[in-house]
């Protein structure tokens, strides 16, 4: 896993000098007037107090949005506790209290893992992302941000920060393994056709660059999962891994297996997802349904997931509902992230936002 490896060398280092340090690709050779680098890797530490400390970082002119990625210990509970835009709002504004208890009951005790505070976003074991603008009203303006990392400890976290173009990207590539000693999969899949149309009104196309078999590999049968999402060391996780330096690129891996939990079609590693090759969350997982339209909208509907989307409504452990952040969407009509097929124009854009799409 070349991204956790990674992470690992740069938090030991952090943990033994306790300093912050950044780095970047500058495309223009440093000084003054060299533009904002669009991918930013940033060290911290978490304090005593649940919050790092304040990471400042420059979102270049015409970017599509700031997807933050934060990696630390794998059974710490991440988030975003701050995150400033160029005025001066912190779009965070946590409440009064405790952070720690607090994620940790959202987390483990509600199992919805919604952070609190105005910005909404999903509290994540191990590995944190979180796309902004999520919805329509939102902009990735252009200036100088900061952002504070919350967690459940204290600790050395990895920050990654991609602030990809608004240059109309909008194709997602697609590497499809399937995990399996019996299931084949042709090039291209017979299902591609329905996930394209499925996505089709948020004007995303999907392309797939590559077919890939993997059999004898033990996780051919997903036997467990865990709530809120999946944890680092559950068996979902450890597929990532399998592909991790087989493929490059910026293709997105969709793992076709033989079983998944009772009740599961499909699931996905992230809500959204880390866009980073490397990463153990770095995919989403489906098992072959009856026909290609149901296997389809499966498919499309944990894509969502790891793009942007929440389910139109989630409900917790006490029963309380916690609706999704997006103005347009409603309970009990036809809608891809409830039971049905359709988008409507709020999720187009949170969609429109993800790192992974591209030009071509």
């Amino acid at each position: 896993m070349v991204y956790a490896s990674r992470m690992r060398s740069m938090l030991a280092i952090l943990a033994a000098t306790l300093g912050a340090a950044a780095c970047g690709d500058d495309p223009g050779g440093g000084g003054v007037d060299a533009p904002p680098a669009r991918r930013l890797e940033l060290t911290a530490a978490v304090g005593a107090d649940g919050l790092s400390e304040e990471l400042a970082f420059a979102v270049p002119d015409r970017t599509r949005s700031i997807t933050v990625v934060v990696a630390g210990a794998t059974d710490a509970l991440y988030a975003l506790g701050a995150l400033r835009s160029p005025d001066g709002t912190d779009l965070v504004a946590l409440p009064t209290g405790a952070i720690g208890p607090t994620m940790s009951t959202a987390y483990r005790d509600e199992q919805i893992g919604q952070m609190p505070g105005n910005l909404y976003q999903s509290i994540r074991l191990g590995t944190f992302a979180h796309v902004y603008p999520y919805r329509p009203g939102q902009e990735a303006t252009a200036g100088a941000w900061s952002l504070r990392v919350a967690a459940d400890r204290a600790g050395p976290v990895l920050v990654t920060i991609l602030m990809p173009e608004d240059d109309g990207g909008r194709t997602l590539h697609l590497n499809v393994v399937v995990v399996s000693d019996v299931i084949t999969v042709g090039s291209p899949p017979t299902f591609l056709d329905e996930v394209q149309g499925l996505l089709a009104p948020a004007g995303i196309t999907v392309a797939v660059d590559q077919v890939m078999t993997l059999p004898g590999t033990a996780l051919e049968r997903i036997t467990e999962g865990s709530e809120p999402q999946e944890a680092p060391d559950s068996m979902a996780a450890m597929l990532p891994a399998l592909v991790a330096t087989r493929l490059s690129g910026g293709g997105f891996d969709l793992f076709v297996v033989e079983g998944l939990p009772p009740g599961v079609a499909g699931l996905s590693l992230g809500t959204p997802g880390p866009p980073l090759r490397g990463s153990y969350y770095y995919g989403v997982l489906v098992r072959p349904a009856a026909t290609d339209t149901q296997t389809a909208r499966v498919i499309a509907h944990e894509l969502c997931h790891f793009l942007a989307l929440q389910h139109v409504q989630n409900v917790g452990i006490s029963g309380m509902t916690y609706p999704d952040p997006i103005d347009d969407t409603t309970v009990g009509t036809d809608n891809l992230m409830t039971s049905g097929t359709t988008l409507t124009a709020g999720q187009a854009f949170a969609l429109s936002r993800s790192a992974l799409l591209t030009m071509l």
